[in-house]
């Protein structure tokens, strides 16, 4: 019996093992986007605003306030052209900011 439970763990193993390499190309790709995010906004921006998300080519950033919403709304095709210059596999077309929840 041990050794039948030892055997499907393996085999439980090699399936998630399988899965988070799939995941992975993704996953670096939304990391590389948040650290390059991280290095191009200004520093009195950077500890208010996140990556809500990327989907379909958009990127959602949330601000923590509407003065950091308005300063992002300013800089934004700046921003998305330096992310598509060190990203181009994340493969950003927008920008579109938020309010923080």
């Amino acid at each position: 019996m041990d050794e039948s439970r030892a055997s499907e763990a393996c085999r439980i193993g090699e399936l998630v093992r399988g899965f988070v390499e799939r995941l992975s190309p993704a996953c670096s790709r939304y990391d590389s986007v948040g650290q390059a995010l991280a290095t191009l906004l200004p520093e009195s921006l950077r500890a208010h605003c996140r990556i809500a998300g990327v989907s379909n080519g958009c990127l959602k950033v949330a601000a923590d306030g509407s003065s950091y919403m308005f300063e992002l709304q300013l800089c934004k095709a700046a921003l998305l052209q330096e992310l598509q210059r060190a990203c181009p596999s994340a493969k950003v077309q927008r920008i579109e900011v938020g309010m923080a929840r």
